[in-house]
């Protein structure tokens, strides 16, 4: 089993050395392969020379994909999740976690082992469980979480989940696997932020076991300014609430075989391949 890490990165070469240091230690500590995924969204900084360097000096298996531009966060997390289709195998996970060093990755061995003993498709890292907390964020961007989080709980009412906005998850490959089967190329058609909301909710036709486990969220030791457009965002949060009001969704044939070809290939000239 291996422990895939999707981290979708612009611009993030200041975080990239503690944040990989993490990663070094968890490996130590858990004894569980881990294999980063590193998707650079046309950064113009040397967020990809910087990872190549700091996974080979701390012995980190790292597979790096470039984008030629910068294309959004929406299509930096499809291309990782294909990726992740690509190279890995039955019985392996996927979590997908930010780049910029808030977000601790030790807590993926709890998460894991709580996917494990319960059995659960889906892990999300949450910031409204009891014991989680938010540090260094700024109150608008805290309001706006949690008022997402409230509208989202009355709209979509998906079992066990409370932080819809949250990209920092952990998926088993078999569901992963489903949910591109049942969607295809219309898995991922958010450019933004809204993506891993939009994920989540088109996960719930396949009816998930999910899973959330309390977070400790440390925007203080970001190094970077935020990318993430507010106004755009909070734009396409709404239009997601109420396109999730007015669906109703189709039935999904979860007896379907999995066939490898039925993958979506990579195509080459979306980056380069180290």
């Amino acid at each position: 089993m291996s422990l895939f890490v999707l981290l979708p990165a612009y611009n993030e070469q200041e975080s990239i050395r503690p944040l990989f240091k993490k990663f070094q230690t968890l490996q130590e500590i858990s004894n569980m392969e881990i294999r980063l995924i590193l998707v650079d969204d046309g950064s113009s900084d040397a967020t990809a020379q910087t990872a190549l360097e700091e996974s080979q000096s701390l012995g980190i298996l790292l597979k790096l994909v470039q984008h030629p531009k910068n294309a959004g966060l929406g299509q930096a997390i499809k291309t990782g999740f294909m990726t992740f289709l690509e190279i890995s195998k039955e019985g392996d996970f996927l979590a997908a976690m930010d780049c910029d060093n808030t977000q601790p990755p030790e807590l993926l061995i709890k998460m894991y082992n709580t996917m494990i003993v319960g059995s659960y498709d889906i892990a999300i890292a949450s910031r409204y469980r009891r014991g989680s907390k938010v540090i260094g964020l700024s109150k608008f961007r805290e309001l706006m979480s949690y008022g997402a989080s409230w509208l989202f709980r009355i709209a979509a009412n998906l079992p066990g989940v409370r932080d819809y906005t949250c990209g920092y998850r952990l998926y088993n490959r078999t569901f992963v696997t489903k949910l591109h089967m049942y969607y295809g190329n219309s898995l991922f058609t958010e450019s933004g932020f809204a993506c891993m909301i939009d994920l989540l909710l088109k996960a719930k036709v396949l009816k998930p076991k999910i899973i959330e486990i309390p977070m400790v969220l440390r925007y203080d030791q970001k190094p970077t300014a935020s990318k993430m457009k507010v106004l755009k965002t909070i734009t396409r949060i709404l239009n997601l609430l109420f396109k999730n009001l007015s669906s109703t969704g189709k039935t999904p044939d979860l007896g379907q075989t999995f066939n490898e070809q039925q993958i979506v290939r990579i195509p080459e000239k979306i980056g380069n391949r180290k």
